[in-house]
């Protein structure tokens, strides 16, 4: 088996982009399967510094000193190792700290995402399983249903979250949240990372007007966790794609409340910071209202 692997770029290499900043890999080959492309008359290091600005950009192959060919989203199948040096190729890769020392696309899959107007874009790279010198490109899509928006969580998971409220009653238990998201094809979840936290609050704080027809003081909202025993922080969970309590931001002092059938809420606009009360309790006052739940529901997946 051989390889003919020319550089590995490092980000310093390329004109700095806004943003985060993908790396591209420039290797010895040529284009294989395609649909459509576009041929730019543009040096090829600048061919390569337009590719990894545009979120659209996938694979560049060098024509001439002068010229490149440009491939976008999704219209490219396969590249292939090329025995000549002077064959270059270049695609993005997931952003590394510096240069890889050895072939980042062995023993793949790699994968290079996107998250762009609420859409999460999958690139994958895979070895053929039959010509050790072929790569295989594939894409997906996935766009989240209406009121949610999309998240990346781990290397290719995507999730849709939002916050659904109570009909009727409008205040309601964490067995009713639970069956909420459920209805929604989704299930409770709570906050994976810090950009989901601060979603959570700002989706918590435009409901306050929004969705408060009883105008009620404080309008909490049921989150992902069960407590089925005594010990502290110790609780079941619907989802397991937000790793726990990891990302749980407690109110200081709390959990106050230990025990069998004691659940996590997230008390909203007016404090920021996750709670503890019994599952059972809806709180029907004109102070505090359990008014719905946080869920997190599949995205649509579009295959290209």
């Amino acid at each position: 088996m051989s390889y003919y692997f020319l550089y590995f770029l490092c980000l310093s290499f390329l004109a700095k982009v806004p943003g985060e900043e993908p790396t591209m890999i420039r290797i010895s080959g040529q284009r294989g399967n395609y649909k459509t492309s576009e041929t730019m008359d543009v040096s090829w290091e600048d061919c390569m510094v337009k590719c990894r600005a545009d979120v659209n950009c996938v694979v560049v192959y060098k024509i001439s000193d002068i010229q490149c060919q440009y491939f976008s989203f999704g219209s490219i199948s396969t590249i292939q190792q090329a025995k000549s040096e002077n064959d270059e190729i270049v695609l993005k890769i997931p952003t590394q700290v510096q240069c890889p020392t050895s072939n980042p696309l062995i023993p793949g899959p790699t994968y290079y995402t996107q998250l762009t107007n609420n859409q999460f874009y999958l690139t994958t790279v895979s070895p053929d399983s039959l010509y050790n010198n072929i790569y295989n490109l594939t894409y997906s899509v996935s766009t989240c249903p209406n009121n949610t928006k999309v998240f990346q969580r781990g290397e290719t998971t995507v999730v849709c979250i939002g916050l659904y409220f109570f009909e009727a009653p409008r205040c309601n238990n964490q067995a009713a949240a639970s069956a909420l998201c459920k209805a929604q094809n989704g299930t409770l979840t709570g906050p994976a990372n810090a950009n989901e936290y601060e979603y959570i609050q700002d989706i918590s704080n435009s409901s306050k007007y929004t969705s408060n027809p009883d105008s009620i003081q404080w309008l909490v909202y049921w989150i992902d966790g069960v407590q089925h025993t005594n010990i502290a922080y110790q609780y079941t969970f619907e989802d397991p794609t937000h790793n726990g309590i990891t990302n749980y931001n407690w109110t200081p002092g709390s959990p106050h409340l230990t025990g069998p059938g004691i659940c996590i809420y997230s008390p909203g606009p007016n404090y920021g910071n996750v709670q503890v009360y019994p599952c059972t309790d809806s709180y029907l006052s004109y102070l505090v209202c359990w008014r719905g739940a946080l869920c997190q529901v599949p995205p649509i997946i579009e295959l290209f």
